[in-house]
């Protein structure tokens, strides 16, 4: 996954790169990782209890894992940019992480 990434990053760096000023890598992959693998309503719909009925998946440890390639992906995509296509600033946007069975106060 993480070098299928980079290689899509790379053809947008270079059909894109002279018109776009900022780029985000992965939008807010603490949501995706949260929506596909804890409460399995994205896809691939994996899911345990007591967070969803999901006919397969372990949201104790998908979740981590999927985060965990994703922000490797967005590293390695970093580090192309950097290297050939350094012209502007290159960021990721990641939201508050969402607390399960909490009370904010």
């Amino acid at each position: 996954m993480q070098e299928d990434f980079v290689h899509f990053a790379k053809i947008c760096f270079e059909k894109f790169g002279d018109r776009v000023k900022y780029w985000v890598t992965i939008n807010e992959p603490n949501l995706f990782s949260d929506m596909a693998y804890i409460r399995g309503q994205y896809p691939p719909g994996h899911c345990s209890t007591p967070f969803g009925n999901c006919s397969n998946g372990n949201s104790g440890v998908e979740p981590l894992i999927a985060a965990h390639n994703m922000l490797l992906a967005h590293a390695k995509a970093v580090k192309l940019y950097r290297d050939q296509f350094q012209v502007c600033n290159l960021f990721i946007h990641i939201v508050s992480p969402i607390l399960h069975g909490m009370k904010m106060s």
